[in-house]
């Protein structure tokens, strides 16, 4: 019967310390963070020999244990003393078991693909010994004829600003040492071998007008 009344006496003391935590200490508040954990149903059994008073008064102390740590978990959720606290400690417990997915991010439109294809078409059109028809003048045109200006013309998150040839510049720049833009020269230079170059330039416009086929 001792151990009985002690044990009572626990779970008054951890109702208690739900909700003014600041009287456990650091201690408490640890509990309440790392602690909380909550008997499997399988494992509470009822003994054979109990009687109905037994039964009872084990069913209490099991209802009595589960009240004082669902008060327990309402604190540490930030939930105040309520009639609707334990729906509220709900809901909260099922955000976090089946939260509403992510929602994907829009695909970039430029691809290893167009990219590459950007790095070929620059470079067929920049003349090495005349400064004035280098890679800044070769996105100038590009920028100004199909396929890209219309590529150009859609609206995405960036960090490019409102000049379609600066932005064809920059991602030149910064993919033109990349393996990709060295398979698109090597396949550039079998069209051209074969002398199927409008062949190369339809494949480009569907690089640039489709970038993510279905």
């Amino acid at each position: 019967m001792l151990r009985l009344a002690r044990r009572g006496e626990n779970q008054d003391t951890l109702t208690r310390l739900a909700w003014h935590p600041t009287k456990g200490g650091a201690k408490g508040r640890e509990m309440t963070k790392k602690k909380i954990s909550f008997q499997r149903g399988e494992s509470r059994c009822i003994g054979v020999l109990m009687d109905d008073a037994a039964i009872q008064k084990q069913v209490a102390e099991w209802v009595s244990e589960d009240h004082a740590k669902l008060l327990m978990l309402c604190q540490h959720h930030g939930i105040q003393e309520g009639p609707i606290m334990f729906y509220q400690l709900a809901l909260t417990l099922a955000r976090e078991l089946y939260p509403e997915p992510k929602k994907r991010g829009r695909k970039s439109k430029w691809t290893l693909l167009n990219k590459g294809a950007l790095v070929v078409e620059v470079e067929r059109l920049v003349n090495p010994g005349d400064p004035a028809h280098g890679v800044e003048w070769a996105c100038q045109q590009l920028a100004k004829h199909e396929p890209w200006a219309s590529f150009l013309g859609i609206k995405e998150g960036g960090t490019f600003g409102p000049d379609p040839a600066e932005a064809l510049r920059q991602i030149y720049y910064d993919f033109r040492d990349d393996k990709w833009a060295a398979l698109s020269r090597d396949a550039f230079n079998m069209y051209e071998h074969e002398g199927t170059i409008a062949e190369w330039e339809n494949m480009v416009t569907d690089f640039v007008r489709n970038p993510h086929p279905k």
